[in-house]
């Protein structure tokens, strides 16, 4: 009975310790569902601690292919590619590139870009976004003066916001 008690009680705080992993969501959205081919579309982008502890987070999420990836797919399905390449390498963080979100608490920023950065012609598309923190876990704490708490690194891998259905007219 002893022994049935105590994996009871170990196997709780084990499982009390998973679900209090760090976890962070993306989410895109517009003001507008339409926009023109030669206007700018204006994002919002927010990252948000939906886990149970908090986490830090690099402010500075550099736009481009592993790193804050704003995606679109045709109507059909299929990766939309432009002659434009977002590739903003962020410069190396500092300590107050670093930022505290507690459970519930987001971060966001808006991006502006113009159409045809996203798409080559009108028609309806699905936006999305790959968030990867650009930072290594080993780096950042080797070189920055960083808090205990965890932080949101490459090593966590991509998350993938919502799909925002955009039409792109003349």
């Amino acid at each position: 009975m002893l022994v049935a008690a105590v994996i009871l009680s170990l196997s709780s705080a084990i499982a009390e310790k998973q679900s209090s992993k760090p976890s962070l969501s993306v989410a895109v959205r517009t003001a507008k569902m339409s926009y023109g081919i030669k206007e700018n579309i204006n994002l919002e982008i927010q990252l948000e601690n939906v886990g149970t502890e908090s986490l830090l987070l690099c402010r500075n999420l550099g736009w481009g292919v592993g790193r804050t990836d704003v995606r679109v797919l045709d109507i059909a399905g299929k990766e939309v590619n432009t002659t434009f390449l977002a590739d903003e390498v962020p410069p190396p963080p500092r300590d107050q590139d670093f930022i505290e979100l507690r459970p519930d608490e987001f971060f966001g920023i808006r991006l502006t870009e113009i159409a045809t950065h996203f798409v080559n012609s009108p028609g309806t598309y699905n936006f999305f976004v790959a968030y990867s923190s650009s930072v290594s876990e080993e780096w950042a704490r080797r070189y920055v003066k960083l808090p205990p708490q965890p932080l949101w690194s490459r090593e966590r891998g991509a998350i993938v916001s919502n799909k925002l259905r955009i039409e792109i007219t003349e």
